[in-house]
């Protein structure tokens, strides 16, 4: 895969993804503070834990981006990205809701005491995180650092790849927060 058409790819896919999470800010109180049962998560909730999902992962990004800066000058990108995939089976099971099984960390699980419009401001800041390191690493260079990555049993994901986790795992709560506005829907 060339540089351009990966780093396209990742931009076109961060403008969408932000977009839609976007959305569901304007949707009606009542929807998204409905829960479908006592264990489940509100709209405002996924909201929050996405964006302190977002917010550790960035850390592992912007790291990620400074090693393979470093890296880049003695390293041959073309022969590096020549076989190069984004995705992988287990990175596509990330983005599909219930496709496994994993609790999620303590630092990461919303307390439901942040605004909605400051989790709202930190979704944008985090979307012009990652545009930005994605532009810092617009000749392929993402590829040349690693960090392990335990859902899934992922195991080393490049940075661009955690780009694309971070994505996913955004996905992942859109469909769910569609399965709680239907679930809303269909009980009134």
């Amino acid at each position: 895969m060339n540089p351009k058409e990966l780093i396209e790819t990742l931009n076109a896919q961060i403008e969408d993804t932000f977009s839609l999470l976007e959305l569901w800010f304007s949707k009606d109180i009542r929807l998204r503070k409905f829960r479908s049962g006592d264990e489940e998560m509100t709209i405002d909730l996924i909201l929050e834990h996405i964006s302190l999902a977002n917010r550790y992962l960035l850390i592992l990004i912007r790291k990620g981006t400074k090693k393979a800066l470093r890296k880049a000058s003695r390293a041959d990108l073309e022969k590096e990205l020549k076989d190069y995939r984004l995705s992988s089976q287990g990175l596509e099971q990330i983005g599909i809701n219930n496709s496994f099984i994993w609790k999620s960390p303590k630092h990461m699980i919303p307390s439901g005491e942040r605004s909605l419009s400051e989790i709202r401001r930190e979704l944008a800041k985090q979307q012009g995180l990652l545009l930005e390191n994605l532009s810092l690493l617009k000749n392929g260079e993402g590829v040349l650092h690693k960090t392990s990555m335990s859902v899934n049993s992922l195991g080393r994901l490049d940075v661009y790849q955690y780009i694309y986790f971070l994505l996913k795992h955004a996905r992942r709560h859109l469909q769910q927060m569609e399965q709680i506005e239907n679930e809303y829907n269909s009980r009134r």
